[in-house]
């Protein structure tokens, strides 16, 4: 008896081992990336630096994108990096051309030519961007630049900037705000809009319980749940109102979250070496 309970004993052990075995054994299948910029190049541009400090991170973004993509062998990646610039009304800014410039689609590109192809974007990237900067200030003043629109660019793109069966990462660049030269395009329902005029009617410290008791907000749209959004480079125009950065952050949180995001983080504006190390901080 001794003799049979020992005998199970061991076919037991062997298949709890056996069958632990095969599931360490069983390989991790990773999703490939792809990482997408979607740039704001409204009068915010004038501001001294702000293209500098943009386009900073869109060149440490890329290296992030590169150094995945390399990770395991760039032949097999099937990896994704593009920059989407929100068209603004009366702009002379060739949006397609820079658009076709700054993406690379490993999985839409031969086998061997993807590390001809990552080489030359990462060698051609700082002038390209270079180029879009002289091209982008076409104006000195803030009325040469009507203002993009945000809320209606991410409302027809926004669920297209995330891939199906991807690791998708959304980086906007803009200061946060959704306003125009003019109000009247803005829609409304309730206290939800498509604009953030709405904040000059918070100006009191109880802002947050009077915006939740009156559900001041962005109207939702439908944007992919598991699609990870960076907003950086957020920044305050009323040096009277120190809690600008504050409320906008709390409003593009909320509106993503109303969307269907379930991951959000922000980056407020700075130098470019701290915003560069929030930014991959919070890609990790």
């Amino acid at each position: 008896m001794k003799n049979i309970v020992h005998t199970l004993s061991l076919v037991i052990t062997f298949s709890l081992a056996f069958t632990s075995c095969r599931k360490e054994a069983t390989p991790i299948v990773k999703k490939p990336s792809n990482y997408t910029v979607v740039l704001d190049l409204s009068d915010r541009i004038l501001l001294p630096e702000q293209l500098d400090k943009d386009f900073y991170l869109i060149e440490k973004y890329f290296k992030v994108f590169e150094k995945n993509a390399r990770r395991n062998l760039v032949l097999g990646s099937k990896d994704r990096f593009s920059v989407r610039i929100i068209p603004q009304k009366n702009s002379p800014l060739n949006v397609n051309h820079y658009e076709d410039l700054l993406q690379l689609y490993l999985d839409e590109t031969e086998v061997q030519t993807k590390n001809k192809a990552l080489t030359e974007l990462n060698q051609s990237l700082p002038k390209v961007l270079e180029n879009l900067k002289k091209d982008a200030l076409y104006g000195k003043d803030s009325s040469n630049y009507f203002g993009v629109d945000i809320w209606a660019y991410l409302h027809d793109n926004g669920k297209g900037l995330s891939k199906p069966s991807y690791d998708n990462k959304v980086l906007v660049l803009t200061d946060g705000y959704f306003d125009f030269e003019s109000q009247s395009h803005v829609i409304q329902d309730k206290n939800q809009y498509t604009s953030t005029h709405f904040l000059n009617e918070l100006t009191t410290s109880d802002w947050k319980q009077i915006s939740e008791s009156k559900e001041y907000g962005l109207l939702p749209i439908q944007l992919e749940k598991n699609t990870k959004w960076i907003v950086a480079g957020i920044s305050g125009k009323k040096a009277s109102d120190i809690l600008q950065t504050e409320k906008i952050t709390y409003f593009w949180k909320k509106w993503l979250t109303q969307s269907g995001v379930a991951t959000s983080q922000f980056v407020l504006n700075g130098s470019k070496t701290e915003m560069s190390s929030n930014l991959l901080q919070r890609l990790q």
